[in-house]
């Protein structure tokens, strides 16, 4: 009966141990491991520069990536397949997180205090809810280069967003019906303020179905803003970033 406890005693004693290496695990300098954002809140501190705090927690978390590969494979040499297997995904994990939380990082840091108004595109062309589909295709003056256009009633408010595409994918002999008919509600899509700070429209173009932001200013349409606008503006910002940066 004194040795029917022991199993329990096995047990917890393995899922404490697994406990503690999964913490020393999670303290490793390296993103996007909790001690990764020590490290990168360090070099910060020691350097005043963001982006390089973020790319050494970056190329921390890669590199411990590949030592968990390398010895993923290891492994397999010598036959421990099923550990080897285990490792081996770990590391790609590691090396894949470390990547996409260093690029969100950055673009969080190179966004952050720039306004909606800097990236939209000023004074878009808007379209009339009373056309109809074929006035909308035949009007000469919504050939231009934009794949989607706001929406306004008589009163100039928007009230959706309109995708080309769907305009033209109405039939022939449906094309007399209201253009509000292939229009994505505004309620659908982001509207922010052209004062709004950018980074916190990113994640809802992501969600957004037309992926894009129609920003209001005194219940106009003052701008739209695309994920293509977002990728200028974090161009232009690295690269004069790391302008700025640049040692000689």
């Amino acid at each position: 009966m004194s040795g029917e406890p022991q199993p329990a005693v096995e047990t917890l004693a393995w899922l404490t141990g697994i406990n503690i290496l999964l913490a020393v695990f999670n303290a490793l300098p390296a993103a996007p491991l909790d001690g990764g954002r020590l490290l990168r809140a360090l070099v910060w501190r020691k350097t005043g520069n963001p982006l390089r705090a973020t790319a050494v927690a970056t190329d921390a978390g890669r590199v411990l990536g590949w030592v968990l590969v390398g010895g993923g494979l290891y492994l397999f040499l010598i036959g421990r397949l099923f550990s080897g297997f285990w490792l081996v995904i770990l590391g790609w994990f590691l090396i894949a997180m470390a990547t996409a939380e260093g690029g969100q990082a950055k673009l969080r840091e190179l966004l952050s205090g720039v306004p909606v108004r800097q990236a939209m595109g000023l004074d878009p062309v808007t379209v009339p809810a009373s056309l109809t589909v074929a006035q909308f295709l035949a009007a000469p003056e919504y050939r231009y280069g934009h794949s989607a256009f706001p929406v306004v009633d008589g009163e100039q408010h928007p009230i959706g967003l309109l995708p080309l595409k769907a305009a033209a994918a109405v039939p022939d002999m449906e094309q007399d019906a209201s253009i509000t008919s292939v229009v994505i509600p505004i309620e659908d899509i982001p509207t922010p303020h052209p004062d709004d700070p950018l980074v916190r429209v990113m994640p809802e173009l992501d969600t957004s179905p037309a992926h894009r932001a129609v920003a209001v200013e005194g219940g106009r349409a003052v701008g739209v803003v695309t994920s293509s606008d977002i990728s200028r503006v974090t161009t232009w910002l690295a690269c004069s970033t790391s302008w700025r940066h640049r040692t000689f």
